[in-house]
């Protein structure tokens, strides 16, 4: 019973990226708690797992505690939530590893990819159809019906932000180009297809120029990762997506002045760290900058009537100095390498598998140079290292290595 819930949770906060900051946010706390749950009645499966992983664990207390420092330096006024705001993605990380890779079958993952699957298709059709009545009858009607709000008039598929959409949309692709690529039955293959398809219209309509170099990147380094027929002719088709999508972006922005904005806030961002290097400022430290004249109507437009370096490295050296802004590169590295270790280490449908889970942070990867996270990248973030955490767990029992106690491989 406690499983069957973990797996729920757990499928939940995989799709939760989908709606909004607020689903994901419900959603992790709901994984959080079943995550407990299902410790509780084996608490030692925290231990066996994490002794195994020390070294990514150690770096998660060092970054947390690099964050509590900060904020403790800086005298603000709420240490301790300031600390848990940026904290709490490593403290659900640390307590749902355990309890989803030592719980959760090869099985239970099948059903969530195909759960996960089938609500992607769903929203597919929604926003498609949201898209194409605000497009033609400058109608809100579907977001009416769903209580959400349209987070950029300019670009018709967002209901929200539309940077992290993009990487949530990305990472949906790929989720149903793997159901498309191990699907037995053709009619599963031709939903699939078509959800691709209609995701890559909606990516189109967001223009975010990331999301397209990310989508030619990807489709480059799938091919060099896995050489399966399949995924060689479904990446490359993501370079004509990727060019299709720049020449959108150059018609409905044919004056750009995007790249000078940015330049703007970096240069004030490296200035921000500069005046306090070691510790940094504390928890979104780059909201007090004081802007100059020139992007003072550009800070206006953003949530809150704040903005950020759009550059999540500079954000974090920002925030928490060099000794912050380190260990968040050498979390960020070490989990990629345990992704690429799950792709290299499997076979078959598993190496598809870790490929498409690696792909997958490579975008994240990518966005953080022009974007900072918000809760949807953090969220696709934690799901793409359980995904491969659980995939090494079952590599390591197929090949008869004694690692941490799980439930019985299907």
């Amino acid at each position: 019973m406690i499983t069957r819930l973990l797996k729920c949770s757990l499928a939940l906060f995989a799709i939760s990226p989908l709606v909004n900051v607020g689903p994901v946010n419900v959603t992790a706390l709901l994984l959080l708690l079943t995550s407990a749950l299902q410790l509780s009645t084996q608490p030692q499966q925290f231990f066996v797992f994490w002794r195994q992983y020390w070294g990514f664990m150690l770096t998660m207390v060092a970054l947390t505690s690099a964050f509590l420092l900060s904020n403790l330096f800086n005298n603000n006024v709420n240490i301790l939530e300031a600390t848990f705001a940026q904290g709490r993605w490593f403290l659900l990380l640390a307590v749902a590893s355990p309890a989803v890779v030592c719980n959760l079958n090869t099985r239970d993952w099948r059903e969530l990819s195909y759960f996960s699957a089938s609500i992607a298709l769903l929203f597919t059709a929604v926003y498609l159809v949201d898209a194409f009545t605000y497009l033609t009858l400058g109608s809100n009607f579907v977001l009416d019906l769903i209580d959400a709000k349209r987070g950029d008039p300019i670009r018709p598929s967002w209901v929200f932000n539309p940077h992290p959409f993009s990487r949530t949309l990305l990472a949906a692709m790929l989720l149903l180009l793997g159901c498309a690529l191990t699907a037995n039955r053709r009619v599963l293959r031709a939903l699939c297809c078509i959800g691709i398809f209609g995701l890559g219209t909606l990516l189109i309509l967001g223009a975010v120029r990331t999301a397209f170099i990310a989508l030619a990147v990807l489709a480059c380094l799938g091919v060099f990762l896995y050489r399966g027929k399949g995924l060689l002719m479904s990446l490359s088709a993501a370079l004509l997506l990727s060019a299709a999508g720049l020449w959108f972006r150059g018609q409905l922005f044919p004056v750009d002045k995007s790249l000078g904005f940015r330049e703007a806030l970096f240069e004030q961002g490296v200035d921000a760290f500069l005046a306090t290097p070691w510790f940094g400022g504390g928890y979104q430290a780059a909201r007090a900058i004081s802007w100059p004249p020139e992007l003072a109507k550009f800070a206006g437009n953003q949530t809150m009537a704040t903005t950020n370096t759009h550059l999540q490295w500079l954000e974090m050296l920002v925030s928490y100095g060099l000794l912050g802004g380190l260990l968040f590169t050498a979390l960020w590295l070490l989990s990629g390498w345990l992704i690429l270790r799950a792709s290299n280490q499997c076979t078959g449908t598993k190496k598809l598998a870790g490929v498409l889970l690696f792909l997958n942070w490579t975008s994240l990867t990518i966005a953080s140079f022009t974007t900072v996270y918000r809760e949807s990248e953090w969220a696709l973030w934690i799901v793409t290292l359980l995904a491969s955490l659980s995939l090494l767990e079952r590599q390591n029992i197929t090949s008869g290595i004694p690692q941490t106690a799980t439930k019985p491989d299907d």
